[in-house]
């Protein structure tokens, strides 16, 4: 009987690390397919990313003749000119997340061109992430924010965008994940540096 009970105790551990493994591979090759890089195994940010894919899901029926094919840079200008952030910088940021792209998901969980994750784009009353024209003016909205917080500071500006605000002090010494900075890098380039009247180089690491 105890021998049983152990046989059955085993295969039943065994199918629930077969569902998890499995599991993983659908959700982090669902990520790959819509431009994420995480290893099928990964099990870092499951949650974050298996809401990405939900959403996705729920775009496609709602949105399968819509926004998806508006003219992305004229509604990165709009919303930039809109929410008053230096048009340069907005479609630096658009190309660095998502290369323009409004259903890519990152290996994070990010969502759309902007690529916001879900409690910011709920922050931000983004019903969709997935449609181009609400992830923009969400994603713009936000860095708006940024801009004021960081009284037009773009290196900072920038840098909050990726690591989140709290990495990010109003002031003084900046200690920036290597990410972070390589991220500076691509976005802050000589012309939209001029652009929103920054320096070109990047603060000293600190």
């Amino acid at each position: 009987m105890r021998r049983a009970l152990r046989l059955a105790w085993r295969h039943k551990l065994l199918f629930v690390a077969l569902v998890a493994v499995l599991s993983l591979v659908l959700v982090n090759g669902a990520v790959r397919l819509l431009g994420g890089s995480p290893s099928l195994f990964s099990p870092m940010r499951l949650v974050d990313k298996t809401t990405a894919i939900a959403r996705f899901v729920q775009h496609v029926p709602r949105h399968l003749f819509g926004s998806c094919s508006s003219d992305r840079d004229a509604q990165l200008v709009a919303a930039a000119r809109r929410h008053r952030v230096p048009v340069a910088l907005v479609r630096a940021v658009a190309e660095a997340e998502s290369g323009g792209g409004s259903h890519r998901v990152s290996h994070a969980g990010a969502m759309g061109v902007m690529q916001l994750m879900a409690p910011t784009a709920a922050d931000l009353a983004v019903v969709d992430p997935f449609d181009a024209e609400q992830n923009i003016d969400g994603g713009v909205r936000y860095l708006a924010w940024l801009w004021r917080r960081y009284d037009g500071d773009a290196h900072r500006v920038v840098a909050a965008y990726n690591a989140g605000p709290g990495r990010v002090p109003r002031s003084g010494s900046m200690r920036l994940p290597g990410e972070t900075r390589r991220y500076l890098t691509r976005v802050l380039t000589k012309d939209v540096a001029r652009a929103c009247g920054a320096p070109s180089r990047l603060a000293p690491r600190r």
